[in-house]
């Protein structure tokens, strides 16, 4: 079966490729040629798959009705389910009225403007299952049981002809639609018929999935439209075809014990929502409104205070260390003494240049993003031709403050981002993305300037801009030396070698300063949204556009990280600037044709510990935000945009006993710093009882730094040992759940990153690829239902992948992966790796409990070391 593996596969592939012409002629021949009658026909409906991409409709219809008249029922009843499809679609099926006799036609859903017609959304190649009954949503998962060798099938993710289900196409946003879904990912692949592999060996089916949870009575339920999935075909060993069912046998004997023999519980499997496009209530505006009383900045005054003093001294410590450092380095090399200035207090030389890049932020912050990014000027009557409203607004706020008009520009992304920066508002400026402009409608653009303008009214963005300014100093060089350093990827030679590794560990320093840069303003950063927030809905008289205009920003960064298959640079570089954060928005925008935006919000409401655990973000849960954008839009009886009145649930405000137990569980490395500091300080006190009682074999403790130093890192230490059973239970049949819905995890409003949910999830893994992702630090899984966030770690944590020779899980990025970790439910949701799979049978291991554990075994035993040793 030589043509089985060359030309049908060729010519699937090319399919694939959406080159209807070249998949065209291969599948003829293939049709003209073969004489074994599946392939025969898998080649066929391919070709009817290739005609109707290349709008030849009456060829694809007349060789579908051929099919109809198939030997085979399957093949038969999937032509005719196509056939009804293809006169639906087709101009004259589409004018002419539809016939009685013929099949129902099912629900189609809505294509972007600019995109071709599609009766499948999620589809290109409208495969749909050969069992009526059966949907993408009951297909049995792939993962095995965890405790085996194996974790899936290496077709079960890919097919050895290279037919899967194609990716939807990538159609840029159209400009002033109020509906624009994003793209729909693939259905995952059904397992072939019995539990067995091409390759012969037998694969544990999972157990029927049961169905989902109803829904909470305070949650309305969310009508759905049925979209039929593909249907991936595949293959044996022996050349002979199985066109799959998308169910499995549920009284199969593999389909109820794993490899052991022993019995398997069904595991919680979740059905997949039907996708369905985003309809906006297009909630109305105050005509005559009276401006919301001003709140007193007081608050954010502190914030903007501490943040400072914060940020002055970090630099601080970083500045007399390195002075330090070098001053001894200088030391010990020849010819060359230690710098005599270096040993001198700098204070206020650091604090004379951060005065002076304060000043120069404006024009320091065009220029990178000139060169870097292609920023551009954006004139006002450009502006006005996307939204008149807006350039309005920014006219009148200058006349009012008697100041020229402020600087507007745009950078040529499809990301939607905004951001103000500047040292005073004459001198501020207001950039946004060509992605924002065109996404949003005219009152939506208006209420993003509107909340720029209420950073300059509230004097928070200068020191914003400084620390913006400060860590792009490190991202730049991360970004600029893993490009160049990932120029020598593919060289053999030993010299290679040693660039390739000196790159990879400059690039991941400059990224780690990068980081911790970012530390120092973070409360201040989710602080202030709060304040601009208000300030937009005061000025426009219109929250409902804002609400409407932030959740399309989450659902633009959501397109444009599966459009690019990675985070851009952009988005992650002005991540604090941006109204919506990068992995806030990616998560929650991905799955926003899933679930209403109420159900989707519900751990940003209600969620006891939120403030806690926003702690190490960047941007306030964008529920708590929209919250009181509700609020204002009432407060002007204004039919609100989301239909938050029906929830009466609110946060408790003083959490049960039992949930402050697991939040101290989950805090327990820091607890461990001052629980381990007064342990430290307790002997301190001993050692002063010690003296003067004139014991002199303990005298030594007190006042000796060293003690407190050992006693903070134990206290660390017990700290992760206490939680690591917690954080990272045993992964079992009995406890994993197979391919769950994102919106499903998101909606549980109870949830904390200890929880540790184990999961095993299917899709394509995202991320950057060569030296910029060395860390995994933009490692994104594209589930059937979203988008989340992969945390990746070797046995030495993320200092092991910078050992040249390393697997690193970025060199798997753009294939299909199984994915078993744990997921966290915080802020923000990601997913701790154990080990993800392959379609090829790969699989690449994650270390963070043996990372957890060293990491306590080292500061424990240098703790003790330091204790001992003493110090003064």
């Amino acid at each position: 079966m030589a043509m089985e593996h060359s030309d049908l596969q060729t010519g699937l592939a090319a399919l694939k490729k959406k080159n209807y012409e070249l998949a065209i002629a291969i599948l003829e021949k293939v049709c003209g040629q073969e004489l074994h009658q599946p392939t025969v026909d898998r080649a066929t409906m391919g070709l009817v798959m290739a005609y109707k991409g290349n709008r030849a409709h009456s060829k694809a219809i007349a060789l579908c009705q051929t099919l109809t008249e198939s030997d085979s029922p399957k093949v038969k009843d999937w032509a005719v389910r196509t056939l009804a499809q293809l006169n639906q679609s087709s101009p004259q099926g589409r004018s002419s009225p539809s016939n009685p006799g013929s099949q129902p036609q099912p629900p189609k859903t809505l294509n972007p403007p600019g995109s071709p017609p599609s009766p499948l959304r999620g589809d290109p190649t409208g495969f749909v299952p050969l069992d009526p009954s059966s949907s993408a949503a009951t297909q049995p998962s792939p993962l095995k049981n965890p405790s085996s060798q194996g974790i899936i099938s290496p077709l079960s993710l890919g097919n050895p002809t290279g037919f899967v289900p194609l990716e939807p196409a990538q159609a840029k946003p159209a400009p002033r639609s109020p509906v624009n879904p994003p793209p729909l990912p693939p259905p995952m692949p059904p397992r072939p018929p019995g539990g067995t592999t091409p390759g012969g060996r037998v694969t544990p089916l999972t157990p029927p999935s049961s169905l989902p949870a109803p829904p909470k009575p305070s949650r309305p339920p969310v009508s759905r439209r049925d979209s039929p999935p593909v249907l991936p075909l595949e293959a044996n060993s022996d050349g002979v075809d199985y066109l799959t069912p998308a169910t499995t046998q549920a009284d199969s004997p593999s389909a109820m014990a794993p490899e052991d023999g022993q019995p398997t519980p069904t595991p919680r499997e979740s059905t997949v929502p039907t996708p369905q496009p985003r309809q906006w209530r297009q909630a109305g505006r105050a005509q005559n409104w009276r401006k919301l009383k001003p709140v007193k900045p007081t608050y954010l005054f502190f914030a903007q205070i501490g943040s400072a003093i914060a940020l002055f001294g970090l630099l601080w410590i970083f500045m007399n260390w390195g002075m330090a450092a070098a001053n001894d380095l200088f030391y010990r090399l020849p010819l060359l003494e230690p710098l005599q200035s270096f040993y001198r207090d700098q204070t206020w030389t650091l604090l004379g240049i951060l005065v002076l890049l304060l000043v120069a932020s404006p024009w320091l912050l065009d220029l990178l993003l000139r060169f870097a990014y292609g920023m551009e000027k954006l004139p006002p009557p450009k502006l006005g031709n996307y939204s008149p409203e807006a350039r309005k607004l920014l006219s009148r706020f200058s006349l009012e403050r008697k100041q020229p008009p402020l600087a507007l520009g745009v950078i040529p992304t499809d990301a939607p981002i905004a951001m103000t920066y500047g040292f005073a508002p004459r001198f501020a400026r207001i950039v946004v993305s060509q992605g924002l402009l065109e996404q949003l409608e005219d009152d939506e653009i208006a209420a993003i300037y509107a909340g720029e303008l209420g950073h300059l009214e509230n004097w928070d963005f200068p020191l914003m801009s400084l620390g913006v300014l400060l860590s792009q100093l490190p991202y730049l060089l991360y970004w600029q030396v893993s490009k160049d350093g990932d120029k020598w990827l593919d060289s053999q030679e030993w010299f290679s070698k040693v660039i390739l590794g000196t790159a990879g560990v400059i690039s991941a320093v400059a990224y780690g300063f990068y980081w911790v840069l970012r530390w120092p303003v973070l409360f201040l950063s989710r602080l202030r949204f709060y304040y601009s927030d208000r300030a937009c809905a005061s000025l426009t008289g219109n929250p409902n556009a804002l609400t409407r205009a932030l959740l399309k920003m989450a659902i633009g960064i959501a397109q444009d990280v599966e459009k690019q298959g990675h985070t851009s640079f952009v988005l992650e570089g002005f991540d604090l600037l941006s109204p919506v954060g990068y992995v806030q928005g990616m998560t929650l925008g991905s799955c926003s044709s899933y679930d209403s935006w109420e159900n989707l919000l519900q751990w940003d409401r209600h969620n006891a510990y939120k403030k806690w655990l926003t702690v190490p973000e960047s941007h306030p849960p964008l529920g708590d935000r929209l919250t009181l954008l509700d609020l204002y839009a009432r407060f002007w009886k204004l039919d609100a945009e989301l239909d938050f009145a029906r929830d009466s649930a609110v946060a408790p405000a003083s959490p049960p006993r039992g949930m402050l137990k697991r939040l101290l569980l989950q805090g327990a490395p820091y607890f461990g710093l001052p629980l381990g500091l007064l342990a430290g300080l307790m002997l301190w006190a001993l050692g002063a009882v010690a003296v003067n009682l004139g014991f002199g074999a303990l005298e030594w403790v007190w006042g000796d730094r060293a003690i407190l130093q050992g006693a903070l890192l134990i206290g660390v230490s017990l700290g992760i040992v206490l939680r690591i059973n917690s954080f990272f239970p045993d992964i079992t049949s009995k406890n994993i759940r197979t391919n769950p819905t994102l919106p499903e995890l998101l909606t549980d409003s109870d949830a904390i990153p200890l929880d540790s949910l184990p999961i095993g999830l299917e899709g394509q893994l995202l991320g950057r690829r060569g030296i910029s992702n060395w860390l995994g630090q933009d490692l994104i899984l594209q589930s059937p239902t979203g988008l989340v966030k992969l945390h990746a770690a070797s046995n030495l944590g993320v200092f092991g992948y910078l050992w040249l020779l390393s697997k690193r899980p970025n060199d798997f990025v753009g294939q299909k992966i199984a994915a078993i970790g744990w997921f966290r439910r915080g802020a923000t949701p990601w997913i701790d790796l154990d080990r993800f799979t392959t379609a090829d049978g790969k699989t690449h291991s994650s270390g963070h409990p043996i990372w957890s554990t060293i990491l306590a075994a080292v500061a424990a035993l240098l703790g003790v070391y330091l204790m001992s040793k003493g110090g003064t």
